[in-house]
């Protein structure tokens, strides 16, 4: 009887383990924000790919910084473009530094900027704007073959830069009312 306790016991503390590091939400959110791209991977673009213009590996991060524990949006973002690279090749493997640098300078500004009320509804609008002008400096740091476009990388994600703004701020009135 006492090893049937026992069990339960561990059980339990791996249930609270498991709610506490929000491990389903991280792997939901991994998953979708893979599905994503995946899909839009799938739609045909001439030029310049739809993820550099709608910035979609940016969503599930936001999600998680807005609803989850600040691991959650770090994971995902971290995982999201080295996975989707595995699986698609996409993002270009010379780009691929760079845009996992992109996406934890965004969720790193995200938290900061959401510590301020004035700037929560906003917050994604500023980080993403941050992560574009600062990341090509930090990867310049891990690769010397990086060529950056300031105003031509701005230029292209402002359809993205336009979601994750909207998003962020629905999001953020969502968060409040509830």
């Amino acid at each position: 009887m006492g090893f049937y306790m026992f069990n339960v016991n561990a059980s339990a503390v791996k249930y609270e383990a498991i709610k506490s590091l929000q491990i389903v939400e991280t792997v939901l959110l991994l998953a979708g924000s893979i599905l994503l791209q995946f899909s839009i991977h799938f739609i045909p673009a001439s030029g310049t790919p739809l993820g550099a213009i709608l910035l979609a590996m940016f969503f599930a991060p936001l999600i998680a910084a807005i609803f989850f524990k600040p691991h959650v949006a770090f994971t995902v973002g971290i995982l999201a473009p080295l996975v989707n690279y595995l699986l698609t090749g996409s993002p270009r493997s010379e780009i691929l530094t760079l845009m996992t640098i992109e996406l934890v300078v965004f969720i790193s500004f995200l938290y900061l900027f959401f510590n301020f009320n004035k700037t929560k509804k906003i917050s994604a609008l500023l980080a993403i704007l941050i992560a574009i002008i600062i990341s090509p400096s930090i990867a310049s740091l891990f690769s010397t073959t990086y060529q950056s476009n300031l105003v031509q990388s701005i230029t292209t994600a402002i359809p993205g830069i336009i979601l994750l703004s909207l998003l962020n701020y629905f999001l953020v009135r969502y968060k409040e009312k509830s």
